[in-house]
């Protein structure tokens, strides 16, 4: 059975192909060509093969039937909808469970399933940086989103005269000797802090004295995976969530664990 996944994100469209449990393609495109009339056939281009069926989670809801058009007309599959409202097993802690993105809903599907038994703490760097607590039973306690480390370095330049927009990675001295230093050295252990702390207030409050893994995931979670915030860095986290949710959806089952 080869499964299609596919997550809309703000700045990035990712996909993978499974061949049962086993991811064995993916691909990372800017958001912005999920709207081309090509798109389907570029990513069956560099996925390839048949696809037996296909789902989607979106947090760009003017992008959703678009990219689920292309998908059906490319494969022949018309692909399942991860959403908030949807029979995903987990028990959402959100006063309104109906607002939390479909993104992070999949990313602690993909936790459980890949840190079973586990409280797990989720990290996803992208566009905005959000972080999820998960407790060992399934329940998504809640979390914190704060605006992604390139939005820093943007609204910098767009909000200031003289600043430059920079290409975010690791300064080699928190000492900058020049405005592209400084900006570097302030968004790299300003965002790593503001993680770390946001992760230890999230931490204490939902699982007090246990255990927890924090897991890094998303496009920027690379970056930061050398700074010691993580316990495991995941980049397809999203990608094993969604595959969980279609088999489970497949199987008839409404709870994942």
């Amino acid at each position: 059975m080869r499964t299609l996944v596919i997550s809309i994100g703000n700045t990035s469209l990712i996909g993978g192909v499974f061949a049962g449990a086993r991811l064995r393609a993916s691909v990372r495109v800017p958001v912005r060509e999920a709207a081309g009339s090509g798109f389907g056939r570029q990513v069956a281009d560099r996925l390839g093969g048949e696809i037996d069926r296909a789902v989607l989670c979106s947090v760009v809801p003017a992008l959703t039937p678009v990219v689920s058009r292309r998908i059906a007309r490319t494969f022949g599959v018309e692909p399942l909808l991860l959403t908030a409202d949807a029979a995903h097993g987990l028990k959402i802690g959100y006063r309104d469970a109906g607002r939390i993105g479909a993104d992070r809903i999949a990313a602690a599907i993909g936790a459980r399933a890949r840190f079973p038994g586990k409280n797990v703490i989720v990290v996803d760097c992208g566009t905005a940086t959000t972080v999820t607590a998960l407790r060992r039973d399934g329940a998504l306690l809640g979390g914190a989103i704060l605006p992604g480390s390139d939005l820093w370095a943007r609204i910098l330049a767009v909000r200031t005269a003289q600043l430059p927009e920079i290409r975010l990675r690791r300064p080699k001295s928190a000492l900058g000797r020049s405005p592209e230093e400084a900006i570097a050295s302030g968004i790299w252990y300003g965002h790593a802090g503001a993680i770390q702390e946001v992760v230890r207030q999230v931490r204490r409050e939902a699982f007090g004295q246990r255990r927890a893994i924090v897991v890094g995931t998303g496009g920027r979670a690379e970056t930061w995976a050398g700074a010691g915030l993580f316990s495991a860095v995941d980049q397809d986290l999203i990608l094993y969530g969604l595959v969980s949710y279609v088999k489970n959806m497949s199987s008839g089952a409404r709870q994942i664990f």
